[in-house]
């Protein structure tokens, strides 16, 4: 099976319809990410570097972060999410529960 590389970028800083991508190597990096959900951004974490017990509290951070602006958690794939202010609108049909931790909602 072929490996697809993965991307991690961001739009300009003054797009008002900004989404960031971005591959978590540490916890530490989860500062950054709570950063920018507070600046009302869509954030997208790539958590497969980091063992499942790391990704579920990068998760969990996050989550906590997301809730305080009314905002939603998307699980996107295997250790990936998005995290979404309440501005944005987001339909899916991807089931609700998380590969992370089937205990975690995320919706």
């Amino acid at each position: 099976m072929t490996q697809i590389p993965r991307i991690d970028w961001s739009v300009a800083e003054h797009s008002l319809n900004e989404i960031i991508v971005r591959t978590i190597y540490s916890i530490e990096e989860t500062r950054q990410a709570l950063q920018l959900v507070q600046e009302r951004k869509t954030v997208v974490l790539i958590l497969d570097q980091l063992t499942t017990d790391k990704a579920q509290r990068v998760v969990d951070w996050m989550a906590g972060g997301i809730c305080a602006i009314d905002g939603q958690t998307f699980w996107v794939a295997e250790k990936t999410f998005m995290f979404v202010p309440n501005q944005v609108q987001i339909q899916s049909d991807r089931p609700r529960q998380s590969s992370v931790s089937p205990s975690l909602k995320t919706g």
